[in-house]
């Protein structure tokens, strides 16, 4: 709002210390997303003569609550010479990015070439100790599976898609930050191995 109306010199207050001691310099950020936004706001502050950011104490923070109720309201009842710009998306836009697992060898490699292509380790106790293992699997549709004794079998998952589901399980919508036990256990309630 400051650049649209040409101003030269800005002073922000802000109440977080840590904020304010970022932008000074003074502290290091170190949260992917706050590094985002800290290089955002000196990219705007160049654009000034003079720009300085201020920590306002809680205790001489009327001005910041003020704001901060104004902010919960409606407008149409300030005068003309108030100027007030509701941002309606982040000032740093994230760019989205899709993860998809590399057809790489990880531990499901042996089995899925054993079961889908007869192919077996040149070692004789390799291939030995592959084939009574592999008693435990199947192959369903091109997909690796764990047989379940009382259960459905369990889709076997590699490292990248286990992630993604560990994190959902832990931290997603209905995420309960369970302990590592709790939440191996309700990924193979979801059926995965």
């Amino acid at each position: 709002m400051d650049h649209k109306m040409k101003v030269k010199r800005d002073q922000a207050h802000v109440d977080s210390l840590l904020v304010a001691n970022q932008v000074k310099g003074e502290y290091e950020a170190k949260d992917p997303k706050m590094i985002k936004y800290l290089e955002k706001v000196k990219e705007l502050m160049k654009g000034f003569e003079g720009a300085v950011v201020l920590h306002v104490s809680q205790s001489q923070n009327k001005k910041a609550d003020a704001l901060r109720k104004l902010a919960s309201v409606a407008f149409d009842h300030l005068a003309k010479d108030v100027k007030v710009e509701t941002l309606r998306a982040p000032s740093v836009m994230e760019v989205e990015v899709s993860c998809v697992e590399t057809p790489g060898d990880n531990w499901m490699t042996p089995f899925v070439q054993y079961l889908g292509k007869g192919i077996l380790p040149e070692d004789k106790q390799e291939a030995r100790r592959l084939r009574v293992r592999a008693l435990q699997y199947e192959m369903i549709e091109g997909g690796l599976y764990r047989k379940s004794y009382m259960g459905p079998s369990l889709k076997c998952i590699g490292p990248y898609e286990a992630e993604y589901v560990i994190r959902e399980i832990h931290e997603g919508i209905c995420g309960m930050h369970m302990g590592a036990k709790m939440v191996a256990t309700r990924a193979m309630r979801a059926g995965y191995y």
